[in-house]
């Protein structure tokens, strides 16, 4: 999908605050607010906006380590096989299959260290993985997705 100017401008609006109501926006960006809901369905109908949801703060619903686990399978299992089972594991917040030695990235949030050694403990009984590392994070900063030359 092509872009317009105003298309770019109403992503930077909402990449700012995604609650901000329609209304808001339209002032915000000097266009009428019909304009701005018609341009709005047309990024979401494109798939460019994918959704909105709020962020929750896991330290503050007592989830205090978060931690990347590196896992490798063997070579008779698929990722895809793998994969499921792992989405069923409480506190697995994320999955990612990237190229490389590692066949899997798997980022959970636990209570506490014994939380997260039996998080570790499921991963690790999931047919197919062979091997975990577990790196516990210190810090966490997310950085909106790299639009490059879209502005």
């Amino acid at each position: 999908m092509t872009l317009t100017e105003l298309d770019k401008k109403i992503l930077k609006v909402l990449l700012d605050d995604a609650r901000l109501p329609l209304a808001e926006i339209a002032a915000t960006l000097n266009e009428p607010a019909s304009t701005v809901r018609g341009r709005l369905r047309r990024l979401e109908a494109s798939g460019v906006i994918a959704g909105y949801q709020p962020i929750l703060n896991p330290k503050e619903l007592g989830y205090d380590i978060q931690a990347v686990v590196l896992i490798q399978r063997d070579t008779n299992g698929q990722i895809q096989s793998i994969m499921p089972h792992l989405a069923n594991i409480p506190n697995v917040i994320r999955l990612i299959h990237p190229l490389g030695n590692i066949d899997g990235l798997i980022t959970v949030w636990a209570r506490n260290i014994d939380d997260l050694a039996t998080i570790i403990n499921k991963i690790n009984d999931v047919p197919g993985v062979i091997r975990t590392e577990t790196l516990v994070v210190l810090n966490d900063k997310q950085f909106p997705p790299p639009l490059g030359d879209l502005w």
